[in-house]
């Protein structure tokens, strides 16, 4: 039968401070709930097996800008809380379904080979070194602003091809589109970044060059992207190229609260491919994903989500899931981590999951390696977390280095 429930609104400061608390109390009682969430009523997964086979499901369809027409009208129950973000900014692989998603896709896979990679770790590390040379044992700091967020927008920006005067604007709208706190700030950083993207088109028309950019308006002007898709893709890559600075971030504080974990990754060094992978299971980047929904009803363990319905999957609280992880809520960087859903699952899983890994690996062995001993000013618990209904991003992590 389907499950009748007054939605929970999602977008609370207990949400904000402990999303896997707000989720497990929403689907205490059933594997799927009624949520709201940015206006829009919604289906909450928690569940990992349940997580897994919807991600995997061909059936399931992200595009909303196809079809609003159809899924809209029986979701939204305040518009006023849903941002208006335009349609030619949202026609990325991110937003699209079947042979067009894997089409978009396809033209990116090569950019993050393996291959690849490895030719962007003496960079990585490069710039990972000039950060940490501006850094005096004893000085107060906040490893977000300072560290982990210059880091990874750097990283992105050399890879990208952005000019030195494009770069210092990016990060703080791709901030206020996922975490911002009003609808204006999320529409406004959006704005800001589709303007970018429209500027670099120009500009590397203008100006071609050996970078990324360059490469995805050659694949345009060839026909293999319309001029909505390359602006768009533009755009994911300016918001999921700065991601590895929410693990990096977060993994600090979670290792810095750890002093013996610390000293036993400086010990085994082999270990922080290991500690990666925890940060990103215990906490998950996504709380929850961008929605999905199916032409068809989707039934879980009888609870019966009809079809056109918006379902929310909750990674974050999949990873934390009993079923699937023993002692879920103990960060263990002894566990057996693989399965896990920090980077997604399925068709859309995470392109650049690859990168974020060696960035992050690099990060916390650079920093943890020059600063051993350095402390966070306060206890964990206290530090606050930047609001929105889907990202986990700390706001900031004061420390004292040492």
């Amino acid at each position: 039968m389907t499950a009748h429930r007054r939605p929970e609104y999602l977008s609370t400061s207990r949400y904000t401070a402990d999303p896997y608390g707000v989720l497990r109390d929403v689907c205490d009682k059933a594997p799927a709930a009624q949520v709201e969430v940015n206006g829009f009523r919604m289906w909450a997964v928690t569940g990992y097996d349940d997580i897994r086979k919807i991600l995997a499901n061909p059936g399931m369809c992200k595009d909303i800008v196809e079809h609003r027409k159809k899924v809209v009208p029986r979701s939204i129950i305040r518009p006023e809380y849903s941002a208006k973000l335009a349609s030619e900014s949202r026609r990325s692989l991110l937003d699209r379904d079947g042979p067009d998603h894997r089409r978009l896709r396809s033209q990116l896979t090569g950019e993050f080979s393996a291959t690849r990679l490895a030719g962007l770790r003496p960079s990585i590390e490069s710039t990972t070194a000039a950060l940490l040379d501006r850094f005096d044992p004893g000085e107060e700091t906040d490893l977000i602003a300072d560290y982990a967020l210059p880091l990874a927008t750097t990283v992105l920006a050399d890879l990208l091809g952005l000019p030195e005067t494009e770069r210092g604007g990016f990060p703080h709208w791709q901030m206020s589109m996922l975490t911002g706190e009003s609808v204006s700030e999320v529409e406004d950083g959006a704005n800001r970044l589709h303007q970018l993207a429209l500027r670099m088109i120009a500009l590397k028309r203008r100006e071609p060059g050996d970078d990324l950019l360059t490469r995805l308006l050659r694949i345009h002007d060839e026909g293999g992207l319309d001029a909505d898709e390359l602006a768009s893709t533009y755009v994911v890559l300016f918001i999921g190229g700065s991601e590895p600075a929410t693990a990096i971030g977060t993994g600090l504080a979670l290792l810095l609260d750890r002093p013996e974990v610390v000293e036993r990754l400086l010990a085994s060094p082999e270990l922080f491919k290991d500690a990666v992978e925890e940060i990103v299971r215990y906490e998950s980047p996504f709380k929850v994903l961008p929605p999905r929904f199916s032409d068809e009803p989707t039934v879980l363990d009888g609870v019966t989500i009809p079809a056109g319905e918006l379902i929310l999957t909750a990674p974050s609280a999949a990873n934390r899931d009993p079923d699937r992880f023993d002692d879920p809520d103990t960060f263990d960087i002894d566990r057996d981590t693989r399965g896990h859903l920090g980077f997604g699952h399925g068709p859309h899983r995470c392109l650049g999951a690859e990168l974020g890994r060696l960035e992050t690996e690099i990060a916390l062995r650079a920093f943890l390696t020059r600063f051993p001993r350095t402390r966070p000013t306060g206890p964990l618990s206290e530090l606050a977390w930047r609001p929105g209904s889907f990202m986990r991003r700390l706001h900031s992590l004061p420390v004292v280095l040492g």
